[in-house]
């Protein structure tokens, strides 16, 4: 296992944790994906504590704001209560990790690296192929078998975007952009990715790495609780977790994932 001794730098570790050592962290990172701790048991509760936290502090938020509830509609009080109980669930499970089994940095455990160069243009181009290429693949045989497909696929998005209107718009920019292609990165692509692929390691480094990229992407598109969208956030899951295991840092996915969100919410705002 890996030290903080050998980390020179990192922004994520807490105070004490920023040693000096002989090995640059880029250099540790282009080592190759190697995980090293597993925590399945743990994954599995963060999911549980996310939505329980999602739902506890989204009633709370109604119950202080006095907010009439009405079905369908979202507002930026519900969106943003909601995504951070989510959140609290998710980095929550990661950083307890980190510090009981990993380096104590999240940065070295789970390859939190940007490298702008080349994650920025590979992430975009890959956002762009999901939504155009990829997606379209996958539902365009179903469109006969299900009527008004693109409509019930778009349901949760605009369900989510009906929270913004006028400078509520960029809250929930944030929340879909920003906050989520990051926090879920850390999690799926980071914790649960990487303690699939150490229970998997004895089927052989392909085999292993092949079905760590699957499961952890069926919890991916599972844990998003949408039947009719689980083909294709698995599908999009399975494209984050091997730009994970290829570059062996979250940043080519963070970029993606971010630029996957950002089409579709930009698409249903231009609407």
């Amino acid at each position: 296992m890996r030290t903080p001794a050998q980390i020179t730098f990192d922004p994520y570790s807490g105070p004490g944790q920023i040693k000096a050592g002989s090995m640059e962290p880029d250099k540790e990172l282009d080592k190759g994906y190697a995980p090293e701790f597993s925590t399945i048991w743990g994954a599995i509760l963060a999911i549980v504590v996310a939505y329980i936290a999602s739902t506890a502090l989204l009633l709370l938020w109604i119950a202080v704001s006095g907010e009439v509830v009405h079905s369908g509609s979202l507002t930026i009080g519900d969106l943003i209560s909601s995504s951070m109980g989510t959140w609290i669930g998710f980095f929550g499970a990661a950083v307890i990790a980190s510090r009981t089994r990993g380096t104590h940095s999240m940065r070295a455990d789970y390859g939190i690296s940007i490298r702008p160069m080349v994650d920025v243009p590979l992430g975009i181009v890959s956002g762009l192929a999901l939504q155009f290429l990829v997606l379209p693949a996958i539902y365009l045989p179903l469109e006969p078998l299900i009527p008004h497909l693109q409509s019930k696929l778009s349901g949760p998005a605009n369900y989510i975007t009906s929270a913004g209107h006028g400078a509520g718009i960029l809250a929930v920019g944030l929340v879909i952009v920003v906050g989520a292609p990051i926090v879920e990165e850390i999690f799926f692509r980071g914790l649960l990715l990487q303690s699939i692929s150490v229970k998997l390691a004895r089927f052989g480094k392909r085999r292993g790495a092949i079905f760590s990229v699957l499961l952890s992407s069926v919890a991916f598109g599972i844990a998003h609780v949408e039947p009719l969208q689980l083909l294709g956030l698995t599908a999009v899951g399975i494209v984050l977790a091997t730009l994970r295991i290829k570059f062996n840092r979250l940043g080519p996915g963070m970029i993606t994932h971010a630029t996957f969100n950002f089409i579709t919410f930009a698409a249903l705002y231009h609407k």
